[in-house]
């Protein structure tokens, strides 16, 4: 019902903030082939995925799309090992390689890599390592993060050793020199809290690589509507610097009962 409601209103982008869309294969395909089945020309959706997921019918599907309609986003966070197994991660980077190269292949969808400078065992030179092997991957668009350490994480909580502050800033040195050196060029910029060594994020990407979902939410110059518990909708009253917000119910249960 929302995805009809999306589609025949022509909304630009509509984003899906589950961190790992494709966990649960069968709701994926069920919505990758509604959107495409029912494709307007305009709206393009955009997917946060775990990559080495994917098996070769998802692939397929996502070759067939037409070019705009699906864009992909891949938390990558780091290639060390280490570091994988210090945060509690799986990943399977040799099919998250042959994913990114698949879709790569179709030329029509672009993909969005998503790295964290200054995690646990993480070092300059591993994270180089990470660098250099999304570089070889092809995506479009790479966002580097910096560790925001969050309240009641485990980081803090159980005292990891992570990465000084020089440390983070070679990191970022590194990526600043590299990016630009693959032709990607910093196209929006946003700090957090207790983030290390007071750094920021900075999403790169080459030429129309873009993805103005970042831009419109950090700029704050056009409403985004929140669909799902614990969604907050940000209404822009135009030609003013009024923004009204709206915050939907915070638990599953009361959301889809209310």
């Amino acid at each position: 019902k929302e995805l009809a409601f999306f589609l025949e209103q022509k909304v630009p982008q509509v984003k899906f903030v589950d961190r790992t869309f494709n966990c649960n294969k069968k709701h994926a395909m069920a919505i990758w082939r509604y959107i495409k089945a029912h494709d307007n020309g305009i709206t393009n959706f955009h997917f946060e995925i775990g990559a080495d997921l994917l098996d070769d019918e998802e692939l397929a599907i996502l070759s067939d799309m037409r070019p705009g309609l699906v864009q992909l986003e891949i938390g990558v966070q780091s290639t060390n090992d280490a570091t994988i197994q210090e945060v509690s991660r799986t990943m399977r980077l040799d099919r998250l390689a042959k994913a990114v190269h698949t879709v790569n292949v179709g030329h029509n969808i672009h993909q969005h890599l998503d790295l964290i400078a200054g995690l646990p065992e993480d070092t300059p030179e591993g994270f180089r390592r990470t660098l250099d092997k999304c570089l070889s991957y092809g995506a479009d668009n790479i966002t580097v993060h910096t560790l925001s350490l969050k309240k009641g994480s485990r980081i803090l909580l159980e005292n990891f050793t992570i990465p000084s502050a020089e440390a983070v800033g070679e990191m970022l040195d590194y990526a600043n020199a590299a990016l630009r050196q693959a032709d990607f060029r910093p196209y929006y910029l946003y700090r957090q809290k207790y983030m290390s060594g007071s750094f920021e994020n900075v999403g790169w990407s080459r030429p129309g690589g873009e993805c103005w979902y970042n831009v419109d939410i950090m700029s704050e110059l056009c409403s985004i509507l929140s669909f799902g518990a614990g969604g907050s909708t940000k209404m822009v009253e135009p030609g003013t610097n009024h923004i009204e917000r709206v915050f939907n119910l915070k638990y599953p249960k009361e959301y889809t009962e209310r």
